[in-house]
């Protein structure tokens, strides 16, 4: 039997990580508490949680890069992402192809940590709706410190496109989530999307999918002191995200790899 060689064995690790995320997320696990607050909702409380989340994401994609950019330390993780990849380059071995997953995976703590302290903050004080732009800055700037640390920016359309895509499907289930994770696939061995929706479209279509998600523990996070509870699922919903944008970065960082 030929022996892999430390790629192979890193693709094959990813692709087994991949398999497992897509398992976990097969079927919706909604606990009867959502389900309940779901069915109790107003209609216009998803709307209102939908229109200020794609405003949250138009104000830090259009208004927002600066701070953003200067709170990643951006040049920091370029040149560290350097090292591992000159490192790479004298010798390909899988301690060196494990630096970049350790890297991928580690990227972003910081900014869970701080959503986690602001939304169980602001659900003890009874506000759910306030918080939704800084939890919005914080999960793409988790995203962004995954992708710098694999040695992709996020400032072009193309990329930024490709960030809300990969948030939409970190939050679906079943067979929503296994169509777009091959979408995803798609554009990063082609560069093409199979129906691409217009870039506002798509921002849209993330920020409903992120409305959703959170939509119970916004709804608690509005009631003072038990309002904690659903602070605490902000955190959550980030590292779902964190997860599966660390496993999509490093199969583009492998993919190019391979075919340098």
């Amino acid at each position: 039997m030929k022996r892999l060689t430390p790629w192979q064995r890193a693709y094959r690790t990813l692709w087994l990580q991949e398999q497992w995320f897509l398992r976990q997320y097969a079927v919706d696990k909604e606990s009867l508490l959502d389900r309940r607050l779901q069915e109790l909702a107003p209609d216009k409380a998803l709307e209102a949680l939908h229109a200020a989340f794609e405003k949250a994401f138009v104000t830090v994609f259009e208004k927002g890069e600066g701070l953003i950019g200067r709170t990643t330390r951006r040049e920091e993780r370029q040149a560290a992402f350097q090292v591992r990849q000159y490192a790479l380059d004298l010798r390909e071995d899988r301690k060196n192809l494990g630096a970049v997953a350790k890297a991928a995976r580690a990227a972003g703590r910081g900014s869970a940590a701080i959503s986690a302290a602001a939304g169980v903050g602001m659900g003890l004080l009874g506000m759910g709706l306030p918080d939704v732009p800084l939890f919005t800055a914080l999960l793409l700037r988790s995203v962004y410190e995954i992708g710098e640390s694999c040695g992709f920016s996020h400032e072009s359309d193309p990329e930024r496109r490709f960030i809300l895509c990969l948030i939409e499907a970190a939050l679906s289930s079943g067979q929503a989530l296994e169509e777009r994770n091959q979408a995803l696939d798609q554009w990063i061995q082609t560069g093409q999307w199979t129906d691409p929706l217009p870039m506002r479209g798509q921002m849209q279509a993330a920020a409903r999918r992120l409305s959703e998600t959170v939509l119970c523990g916004k709804l608690l996070q509005g009631v003072p002191l038990v309002g904690a509870v659903g602070g605490a699922e902000d955190m959550v919903c980030l590292n779902r995200v964190r997860r599966y944008a660390a496993l999509k970065y490093r199969r583009r960082f492998l993919l190019e790899r391979a075919a340098r």
